[in-house]
């Protein structure tokens, strides 16, 4: 059995704050949701209003920034 594996040169691209923050509540919504043993839903509503939610608090962040 052969296993597949990144090669060494290849490195992930770094991601911006923003993107970071957003990963990880995204990570956080799935291990609630496990966590609770509730089916991960894997429809684009789910990820819709996850992504929307995300993006409203960063919008949000950034407003108090700005002021």
């Amino acid at each position: 059995m052969s296993i597949l594996t990144t090669p060494q040169d290849i490195a992930e691209p770094e991601l911006t704050t923003e993107e970071r923050q957003m990963w990880d509540y995204y990570e956080r919504e799935v291990l609630k949701a496990v966590e609770s043993d509730q089916w991960v839903p894997y429809n684009s509503e789910f990820w819709d209003k996850i992504h929307a939610d995300v993006e409203q608090r960063l919008q949000a962040k950034q407003s108090a920034k700005a002021t």
